[in-house]
């Protein structure tokens, strides 16, 4: 579901004076000690040296570390062995900081996360670099992924709470949710003008934020992640249309300090009519099933 790959250079390195000339001229123009998280964002894994050397990775976290107003700083990045022992190097680099890793975890679910978002990656592997990190001054936050392909929009939903609940067992209280937005050069895509794929309604994601509030309410935060970032997304999570923008300013809300108050008193025709018929979807056949049955229907002539 990822078309970042459309937006990036292609291929071709950054050099790592571009990098540091980047973080250098935010750091003359604004003053960071107002900022007390900084997130580095580059489109991809700071943590993978083919995208930004060792060298420059240290040069860009001692920049940040000057500035004691800076509390934390974030970075993302894919979780394995090497991504470990290198943000251990760059917490050196940070003495007088956090340093919080954002990761796509996107489901506690192998199915899920190994089927339908082909991630390369399981929940034992996180509890492995959990355990490798203890301590260590870094920490983690998973980004969950609501609707990934080949699930009903009920499913979807109790995957992500399912996956909240597997996260705060092993201590994790802050969260981002991803809500699958479909790109060009996706699978996602190609499902999406087949009629095969659709966006969640916005209702399910409040149907999340009310159901894991009620498990855990404030020993739980989740942050909503908008639905551009740095390619264009050709559909996204809405409703009917007239109740969207109400909706999307109460999210903006809620994400300031995680109430849930904001959503108070939210109602339209729509939500007893086509989110309750999306809601009440159903599809016997195994996730293996669904995707391979699904992936042939691309092969077919519209």
């Amino acid at each position: 579901m990822c078309g970042f790959y459309c937006s990036t250079n292609q291929g071709v390195k950054v050099s790592d004076e571009d990098y540091i000339n980047q973080i250098e001229h935010v750091a003359d123009t604004v003053d960071l000690n107002d900022y007390p998280v900084v997130a580095l964002y580059n489109d991809g894994n700071f943590l993978d040296e083919r995208e930004i050397s060792c060298e420059a990775q240290k040069k860009i976290s001692s920049v940040l570390n000057s500035f004691p107003g800076i509390r934390r700083v974030v970075i993302e990045s894919r979780i394995n062995d090497d991504s470990i022992e290198m943000a251990q190097r760059i917490k050196k680099h940070l003495p007088d900081k956090e340093l919080e890793i954002l990761f796509g975890f996107e489901s506690a679910n192998p199915e899920v996360m190994n089927l339908c978002i082909n991630k390369g990656f399981t929940a034992r592997n996180y509890d492995h670099y959990l355990a490798k990190m203890n301590g260590s001054g870094v920490s983690f936050k998973p980004l969950l992924l609501l609707k990934p392909p080949f699930l009903t929009e009920q499913e979807a939903i109790s995957d992500v709470v399912s996956t909240v609940g597997y996260l705060y067992a092993r201590g994790i209280r802050r969260v981002d949710l991803e809500v699958t937005t479909v790109e060009r050069n996706t699978v996602v895509h190609e499902l999406w003008k087949k009629g095969l794929y659709s966006p969640p309604m916005l209702w399910s994601v409040l149907e999340v934020i009310r159901q894991y509030k009620g498990m855990y309410g404030e020993g739980m935060d989740m942050y909503i992640s908008p639905s551009q970032y740095s390619v264009q997304s050709l559909d996204v999570a809405r409703n009917c249309g007239t109740c969207d923008r109400e909706i999307l300013e109460r999210i903006d809300m809620h994400n300031l300090d995680f109430n849930t108050e904001v959503f108070d008193g939210l109602d339209c025709d729509c939500k007893h009519t086509g989110w309750a018929d999306r809601m009440g979807e159903q599809n016997p056949r195994g996730i293996p099933e669904r995707v391979m049955g699904q992936l042939n229907l691309l092969d077919t002539p519209d």
